[in-house]
């Protein structure tokens, strides 16, 4: 019987910065148009007969992007500012303003406050005006503290299911921190993803098989001696893929759901994860805080798992230059088709990847050498290899991206 202990974590840093308040400088990727009601606003009015408008009965469709670096973080582009609203006539104070809705975890998507666009009379306020932050009252909880499952019991949380972002209670308010006022109930706001996002968003090349050694969760918990568990004693195969659009992106595919994971039987998630490694520079591999697709039990508490290293915290919240993490051995790399994360970090919030275990052990992830399959490819012609600027490589190295063309097929390959 294994057991889960947390007697071994220590923080090494203070909470990340939120997704939102770094979204505006990535780069986001146009998905198409997605079709909203709107359970923020439109609650708020009454048709010509007095009756409260329920948003259901008037969807509009808004141009949707996702973060290419943080696939499942979505920006609405301005759907409340634009002229095409349907209560656009009544926004005494248009302005452009894109929403931001991270829904990395499907279970429990987060939507901070934000200024929507729209600016509604009010004779009640000082100013006359009605500024609309919005948020759901499941962010705003969690905020303050509240238990992940103690929402979700609530039905306060927002979640995705199929291409559907639903916030069950939105909420609204003059101020992002007071973004906590609400309509009626029964109102929700859903975002619904192109029909054909599935098809659109896949933009990734399978790489094959990789091999993890899993230093992020598995130290947490004993042997039946009561030793710390020995990652490399228990390796897990999964999926690994190269995004088509930025091959610097590489993911492995829900390692922590894998059958040969030698904790599955103690995840509680279901949700289906790509964990994204930026290995543009290989001597200093970003590991952004993501959800892991774990989730512990430990007593009545449920705790997900977030995960980061040392090297995107020191640089992200103490300014550390690459020189002297590296000066540390705290970066990460890939060579050799080896991603190695020296000190994975972890937490229970996004927010919050700044604990490690004591055991310090690595993550260390070995990409397998097979790439992209040629479908009936010429076999009598000669292969090729370019390096991704398209400049032909006569002797390419292992561990590196490479697009092979044979014939008239051509592919990108990790050799």
């Amino acid at each position: 019987m294994k057991h889960f202990y947390f007697v071994l974590p220590a923080f090494l840093l203070a909470s990340a910065a939120t997704c939102a308040a770094q979204a505006d400088a990535d780069e986001w990727r146009m998905i198409g148009n997605a079709t909203v009601v709107d359970g923020w606003i439109t609650p708020g009015y009454v048709d010509d007969q007095g009756v409260q408008i329920d948003p259901a009965t008037c969807p509009f469709e808004v141009p949707i992007a996702e973060n290419v670096k943080t696939p499942g973080v979505y920006k609405l582009i301005n759907p409340f500012g634009s002229k095409n609203f349907h209560l656009a006539e009544f926004n005494i104070d248009p302005s452009d303003a894109d929403i931001v809705i991270d829904a990395r975890d499907k279970t429990f998507v987060l939507i901070q406050g934000q200024y929507c666009g729209f600016t509604d009379a009010d004779s009640s306020e000082p100013s006359g005006k009605y500024p609309y932050y919005i948020s759901d009252m499941g962010t705003y909880m969690y905020n303050l503290g509240q238990q992940r499952e103690v929402i979700n019991i609530l039905k306060c949380s927002s979640i995705m299911t199929g291409n559907t972002i639903v916030v069950r209670q939105p909420t609204f308010g003059t101020t992002a921190d007071h973004a906590i006022s609400a309509w009626d109930p029964s109102y929700m706001a859903t975002i619904t993803l192109p029909d054909n996002f599935q098809e659109e968003s896949a933009n990734w090349d399978a790489l094959g098989n990789a091999e993890v050694l899993d230093g992020w969760i598995m130290p947490g918990y004993q042997e039946e001696d009561g030793s710390v568990m020995d990652n490399t004693k228990y390796p897990l195969t999964c999926k690994a893929e190269m995004n088509s659009d930025n091959p610097n992106l590489i993911s492995i595919v829900n390692p922590f759901t894998a059958d040969d994971y030698n904790l599955v039987s103690y995840n509680l998630s279901s949700s289906n994860v790509r964990i994204v490694f930026d290995v543009t520079d290989p001597d200093f591999v970003i590991v952004e805080p993501q959800f892991s697709g774990f989730i512990a039990r430990k007593d009545n508490d449920i705790m997900p798992f977030f995960i980061s290293d040392a090297s995107w915290l020191l640089a992200n919240k103490r300014s550390e230059t690459k020189e002297q993490i590296t000066a540390k051995g705290l970066n990460c790399t890939y060579k050799d088709g080896v991603i190695t994360i020296p000190q994975p970090l972890w937490g229970n919030t996004i927010d919050d990847t700044g604990k490690m275990w004591n055991s310090k052990q690595s993550t260390v992830i070995r990409i397998g050498t097979k790439g992209v399959v040629d479908i009936d490819a010429d076999s009598d012609a000669p292969v090729q290899y370019f390096n991704l600027q398209g400049i032909e490589v006569k002797n390419p190295a292992p561990g590196n991206f490479y697009i092979r063309r044979q014939g008239n097929n051509v592919t990108k390959v990790i050799l």
